[in-house]
């Protein structure tokens, strides 16, 4: 029944974002839809009053710079290709400073050849014939010297550049992997941690995999609005932040769906761990059901350790085993090893 539910709110969501883009007449681009979504979930209310003040057909070039300045994802990811249309022409100008330079130093290198066998051969040259002769590799030199500057200048620049290219690359990346609604991590860096957690010299001995699930988010939804399930979510994002240490990540995967990688967690520290997450929420995050009454919401949490699985993908699968466990035993399961052979 919640599956049916859940399928139901993403089929009248993506059917209210077409028509709206529809009706102002939008290309459908991935990024468009993702941006006309954002704006109507009502999680940014900036972003959902000037989408919705939008022209009829408004220009591409207009949605690109409301997503950017948003830092969307699909519309970050348009950046890197402008930095590197930007590298290149530094490049291109680099190599004509470059060129130009070593120009000069070859004229004067010609110069300074000339004036020597010019005194080597003329004998009879007198002071004010040496001296016009240092005047013009004077002026040679001059000429040298102010490319030389250029190029300085120009190389400077070109750091300063490719400096604030490298940050602006990095902040965009950081944007990608980032949640807009809760700001904590999302599914893309939760998966790089999982690679991380099996790289050649990571040490996953005594990790835990938390999946986290807010049981009931998409009747909620459904009830009373994606506003108010927005705010559960930032709600129960906020009191799992408590719930982790230093050396411990977070992340959000999905609509009400929450990672958790527990390090220096054994098997006995699990189900101490999964009772403090359900009762951070149950004690913490209630909600409005009328006038006069309220709910409290519950967990379903599906657990695996790192060292149970040889791959990112495996401990993702067992652990997504477990928590569809508890979903139909209403209590946090763990993955036993020994399920796999049965």
């Amino acid at each position: 029944m919640t599956s049916e539910v859940s399928k139901a709110v993403r089929d009248r969501t993506l059917q209210v974002v077409s028509q709206h883009m529809a009706k102002l007449e939008v290309n459908g681009l991935p990024r468009n839809y993702e941006l006309f979504h954002e704006a109507l979930s009502g999680g940014d209310t900036a972003l959902s009053r000037e989408v919705l003040a939008l022209p009829l057909a408004p220009s591409q070039t207009l949605l690109d710079e409301i997503g950017l300045r948003y830092q969307l994802p699909g519309f970050v990811a348009l950046a890197p290709a402008r930095s590197r249309d930007h590298e290149i022409n530094l490049l291109r100008e680099l190599r004509e400073k470059m060129t130009s330079g070593v120009t000069q130093k070859q004229g004067f290198t010609r110069v300074l050849e000339a004036v020597a066998r010019s005194l080597r051969e003329d004998s009879n040259a007198g002071p004010m014939d040496i001296l016009a002769e240092i005047e013009y590799l004077s002026v040679s030199l001059s000429d040298a010297v102010v490319a030389e500057t250029e190029l300085e200048a120009v190389l400077k620049a070109g750091v300063d550049r490719l400096v604030t290219s490298e940050q602006k690359t990095a902040a965009a990346r950081a944007i990608t992997l980032r949640d807009r609604l809760t700001a904590l991590p999302n599914h893309a860096a939760f998966a790089e941690r999982l690679e991380m957690l099996y790289g050649a010299e990571a040490d996953k001995r005594d990790v835990a995999l938390f999946l986290v699930t807010i049981n009931d988010l998409s009747d909620i939804a459904q009830t009373y609005g994606e506003p108010a399930a927005n705010r559960i979510v930032r709600k129960a994002a906020s009191i799992f932040r408590k719930a982790i240490k230093k050396n411990d990540f977070l992340a959000r995967i999905g609509k009400g769906d929450f990672a958790f990688l527990f390090k220096d967690v054994g098997r006995d520290s699990i189900y101490p761990i999964a009772e403090r997450l359900s009762a951070s929420i149950v004690d913490n995050l209630v909600f409005a059901v009328s006038d006069r009454a309220t709910a409290t919401l519950t967990l379903s949490i599906g657990v695996a350790l790192a060292g149970d699985a040889f791959s990112p993908q495996q401990l993702r699968l067992q652990a997504t085993a477990a928590l569809e466990t508890s979903k139909a035993n209403g209590r946090p399961a763990v993955f036993m090893p020994d399920q796999a052979s049965q």
